[in-house]
C-alpha cells in the first residue's frame, strides 16, 4: 500500500484538503454510498485513511476514487501511475498462499483439454491478451493479474464458478465454499451469487469452429521473399484471435510453413474444434495464389491439397487496411447475415461482364445502387495490382467474390456456380470444398474446374488487421 500512497501524494489536487473532500463527495455519486473517512491532519495520513476506508467499505471504491480524482485532473500522468499501483496491489492481495494451495488441490484432475476455454470465458473481452493456459497454476496466475469486471467480480472467481458448474457434485460444493470465502472477505458475496446463477443456468459450451488466418505479403526489401503472419482463434463465442510469430521465405518455404501451422492446429490448439477454417489475408497482387491447392504433407510424395480437407477462403488485405471502405462492407455483410438461412437468393448475386474500363465503370455504377448484392462472380481472375473487377468489388463493400483462375474451362465454372447459387450463401465455402473433392476424383484433377476456383469470403466482424497503423509512441520531454 505504501507505493499507492506515495503515488497519490504526487497528484497535485490531492495535496489540498478541500480537493480531497471534493473527491470524496464525487465518490458518493459513483458508489451510491458515503464512505466513513476520518479527517486526519496531514496529507499522507488523510490519504492513508481514505485508501483504508475504500478497501474496507466497498470493493470498487479505490478505482472509483481515482475516477473522481481524474475528473479534477483529466489525462494526468500521476493519476495513471496511481492506477497502475492499484492494479498491482489488487493482484497481489486477491488470494493468499493457503487459499491458492487449496484451490489448486480442488482443481487437480480437472479438464486440462478445456482449461483454456474456461480461462477465456472468465477473462471476457481481455481473452485476446492472454496466453494459452494448459496448467491450473498458470491459469490462476493469469487470472489473478486481471482487473475485475464492471460488476466488481474478479475473473478468478468467475473461473471458479464456471468450473464448479462443470464438475458438479461434492467438488462443486467445495469450490463454491472456497469462492464464498474470497467474496465475503472483499464484500462481493451478492455479486458472486449472481455469477453463480448464470454459470449454473447457461447452456453448455458451444462447439468450437477454429480459424487459422494467414497473412501473406511481399517483403518490402526483397522482391523474392514473402512475409507471413498468422492468427489463431478457437473461442466458441468471442472473436479474440491471437497473433503468432512472423515468418519470412520464398514461396516454397511459405507453403511448407503453412503446412506446419495446420499441423500445429490439428495436434495442439485446435485439436478439439469441430472444424478448422483457413483464411488467407492477401494483397491485390497475390489474390490469385492457388492457396487451396497447397500441399498439406510437403515432401511426402502423395499431395494432399489444403482446400480438399479444409474450407479455404481468401480475404482482402487492402480492404482490411482501408477504413474508408468499411462502412459499405459492414452494410452488405449485414444483408448477407439477414438472409443467411434462405436458399436461392439470386438477387444477392451479380455477374461481372468484363475487365475493360467501360465494363468496370458499369460494374461500379450497378453496385452503387444494388445494395442487396453481396456476392460477385468475376469474369476474369485478378491480374496483379491492375484495376479489375475485384478492386471494384472490394471498394464497394462486396464481401463475397468467386472466380476461375484459368482462362480455359469458363463454361464449366459458370455451370458449377449457378448450381451453388441454389443453396444458402453460408454454404458456399463448404460447397466449394466438395467441388475440390470432385476434382481430385476426376480423371484429370488438375484441369477440373474444382482445382481452379478461388473464393473471397471477407467477414468484417472478424478483423485481425488494425484499421490504421499504430501511432508512434509519444516521448516525454524533460522539463527545462
Amino acid at each position: 500500500m505504501n507505493l499507492l500512497i506515495d503515488r497519490l501524494e504526487q497528484i497535485p489536487s490531492l495535496r489540498d484538503p478541500a480537493s480531497r473532500r471534493l473527491c470524496l463527495d464525487l465518490l458518493v455519486d459513483r458508489l451510491g454510498v458515503r464512505l466513513v473517512v476520518e479527517d486526519l491532519p496531514t496529507t499522507r495520513a488523510h490519504l492513508i485513511g481514505i485508501v483504508q476506508a475504500c478497501r474496507r467499505q466497498h470493493p470498487r471504491a479505490v478505482y472509483a476514487f481515482l475516477d473522481a480524482v481524474e475528473q479534477l485532473e483529466p489525462g494526468s500522468t500521476p493519476v495513471q501511475r496511481a492506477r497502475a499501483a492499484v492494479d498491482d496491489m489488487t493482484a497481489l492481495e486477491l488470494v493468499g498462499e493457503n487459499d491458492r494451495s487449496e484451490l489448486l488441490t480442488l482443481l487437480g484432475g480437472g479438464p486440462d483439454d478445456r482449461l483454456g476455454e474456461f480461462v477465456r470465458s472468465a477473462a471476457g473481452p481481455a481473452a485476446a491478451l492472454i496466453a494459452e493456459e494448459r496448467y491450473p497454476a498458470d491459469a490462476l496466475a493469469t487470472l489473478e493479474r486481471m482487473n475485475a469486471r464492471p460488476d466488481g467480480i474478479p475473473p478468478l472467481l468467475v473461473f471458479v464458478e464456471l468450473l464448479a458448474a462443470y464438475f458438479g457434485g461434492e467438488r462443486a460444493d467445495r469450490l463454491r465454499q472456497w469462492n464464498d470465502r474470497q467474496a465475503e472477505r472483499v464484500g462481493l458475496i451478492e455479486g458472486l451469487h449472481a455469477v453463480r446463477h448464470e454459470a449454473i443456468t447457461e447452456s453448455p459450451p458451444q462447439e468450437v469452429v477454429a480459424y487459422l488466418v494467414v497473412r501473406v505479403e511481399a517483403d518490402l526489401l526483397d522482391a523474392d521473399q514473402l512475409t507471413v503472419t498468422h492468427w489463431r482463434q478457437n473461442h466458441p463465442t468471442e472473436w479474440c484471435p491471437r497473433r503468432g510469430e512472423p515468418f519470412s521465405g520464398d514461396l516454397d518455404a511459405v507453403r511448407a510453413h503453412v503446412a506446419e501451422l495446420v499441423a500445429e492446429a490439428e495436434s495442439g490448439w485446435a485439436r478439439k474444434a469441430v472444424t478448422i477454417q483457413i483464411e488467407f489475408l492477401l494483397p491485390y497482387d497475390l489474390l490469385n495464389l492457388p492457396v487451396d491447392q497447397w500441399d498439406l504433407e510437403a515432401g511426402s510424395g502423395l499431395p494432399r491439397p489444403l482446400g480438399l480437407h479444409y474450407q479455404v477462403v481468401i480475404r482482402s488485405l487492402d480492404r482490411a487496411r482501408s477504413p474508408q471502405w468499411h462502412r459499405e462492407w459492414r452494410r452488405r455483410w449485414e444483408n448477407l447475415k439477414a438472409t443467411s438461412g434462405l436458399q436461392g437468393c439470386e438477387e444477392q448475386w451479380l455477374w461481372s461482364e468484363g475487365t475493360k474500363p467501360r465494363q468496370l465503370g458499369a460494374l461500379d455504377a450497378k453496385l452503387a445502387v444494388r445494395k442487396d448484392v453481396v456476392s460477385l462472380v468475376l469474369r476474369a481472375a485478378p491480374d496483379g495490382g491492375k484495376p479489375g473487377e475485384v478492386i471494384v468489388g472490394v471498394r464497394t463493400g462486396v464481401p463475397v467474390m468467386i472466380w476461375h483462375r484459368s482462362d480455359s474451362g469458363r463454361a464449366a465454372f459458370e455451370t458449377e456456380v449457378k448450381a451453388m447459387m441454389r443453396d444458402a450463401l453460408p454454404d458456399l465455402a463448404e460447397n466449394l470444398r466438395l467441388l475440390r473433392s470432385d476434382a481430385r476424383q476426376a480423371p484429370r484433377p488438375g484441369s477440373h474446374v474444382g482445382s481452379r476456383v478461388s473464393l473471397l469470403w471477407d467477414d468484417p466482424e472478424r478483423p485481425v488487421e488494425p484499421p490504421e497503423p499504430p501511432a508512434a509512441p509519444l516521448e516525454e520531454v524533460p522539463a527545462s
